[in-house]
């Protein structure tokens, strides 16, 4: 006779099995929101997430993919919003949650809140500043400069790989403020990760890393160029995509040379931008170091499943029960979480020149790591000036 508990136990996999095969990927709102922002439909984008309803699961993630489109559309007050929710829900999500934990265990890690990897974590503090740089909302942006760099501690880090592009954007939101000093360490821990390129910790100023000295020591940096300007500009170039949640990678994956973009006011060539973060190279890193510990929660994982299977043919008797329990854990729901902030750039850059003092707009032209010219965009908005120094921020939406 089949046991009733035994029986239960199979419904209950079959009902984790329709439930599962969801979890982990995108809503279909969502991806739906991503195809039409990088057709450059960022109003249609705005409108299919303000309708949708993701799962709890999927909130944080949603609020980062908004909070993005709704900055590309200019919406700078209702994106750091949606960035400071996120931010709320994920140092809710510091507190383990005991229950999603122990369902992960049984279906896959999908189930779970989504948090994302480190780097996106910090990234939320990062997009909002920009928000707040927009609308000048200088001690806002001091704000987030100071949670870029708590996000960037060890113990909210932990190995994972960090970014000159963060510390770069926590030193200058804090030089806004007048905190020079500590502006000064960010700008040089941003320039101890920088392989080629380095950053002057008193002005900020970007310059390609001379070649060491006799000693060793690293040589002194370029001299002071002569000003035609009484102003500067800072811009913040994003371009290019974030890996999507299905890429595949190769063992030895290496990044292709970043491309770059030249800054004109009118017909004046300003500077080129320099870039500080790859997020396909920080995805990797940190889906390397990732995988030793899913693969051995994974093996844990199947090895449970397959004792509950064991459980059921026994207790029911009939191997066609424990096949079919065997194959809905393993068979459907052992599945990767592949959930990825995907509509962040690939390449995040930062231009830092001296500037006319009636500046109004610029000309962004955007090239490859060839020096050939991809296309051309203008910039006038947003456009935010603290005392001598003007900032902006451009993105290059690249259709695949």
């Amino acid at each position: 006779m089949v046991r009733p508990r035994a029986i239960a136990l199979v419904r209950l996999c079959a009902l984790l099995g329709v439930a599962g095969l969801s979890a982990g990927c995108a809503t279909p709102g969502l991806e739906a929101a991503r195809q039409n922002y990088y057709l450059g439909r960022t109003a249609q984008a705005d409108k299919i997430l303000e309708k949708a309803k993701p799962p709890e699961k999927d909130q944080v993630l949603f609020l980062m993919e908004r909070g993005t489109i709704r900055q590309g559309a200019g919406h700078y007050e209702e994106s750091a919003k949606d960035f400071n929710e996120a931010a709320a829900r994920l140092e809710a999500l510091q507190t383990y949650s005991v229950s999603k934990g122990a369902a992960s265990w049984v279906v896959n890690d999908g189930v779970q809140n989504f948090r994302g990897a480190p780097f996106e974590r910090t990234m939320v503090h990062v997009m909002a500043a920009k928000d707040y740089l927009a609308q000048g909302a200088w001690d806002d942006a001091g704000v987030e400069a100071r949670r870029i760099i708590r996000s960037l501690e060890p113990d909210f880090r932990g190995k994972y790989p960090e970014d000159a592009y963060s510390r770069y954007m926590a030193g200058f939101c804090l030089e806004m403020i007048d905190d020079d000093s500590n502006a000064g360490v960010q700008y040089r821990r941003a320039s101890e990760l920088l392989g080629g390129l380095a950053v002057d910790d008193q002005t900020g100023r970007l310059y390609p890393r001379p070649p060491p000295g006799p000693d060793g020591q690293p040589g002194p940096p370029p001299a002071a160029v002569t000003e035609r300007w009484p102003r500067e500009l800072v811009v913040f170039v994003m371009s290019g995509r974030a890996p999507r949640a299905d890429t595949q990678w190769r063992e030895n994956w290496q990044p292709e040379p970043a491309a770059y973009a030249e800054i004109y006011a009118g017909d004046q060539l300003l500077g080129r931008s320099y870039s500080l973060a790859d997020i396909a190279e920080l995805t990797f890193l940190t889906e390397k170091l990732r995988a030793v510990q899913q693969t051995a929660k994974t093996v844990g994982r199947v090895i449970l499943k397959e004792a509950i299977a064991q459980s059921v043919e026994h207790n029911t008797k009939n191997a066609f029960w424990g096949e079919l329990v065997r194959f809905i854990l393993i068979g459907l729901l052992e599945q990767p979480d592949i959930r990825r902030w995907e509509t962040l750039p690939r390449w995040m850059q930062v231009a830092r020149v001296q500037a006319p003092s009636d500046l109004t707009g610029i000309k962004v032209v955007f090239k490859n790591s060839f020096g050939h010219t991809l296309r051309t965009i203008e910039v006038s908005e947003p456009l935010s000036r603290r005392r001598n120094t003007y900032v902006t921020f451009c993105r290059d939406i690249v259709p695949r």
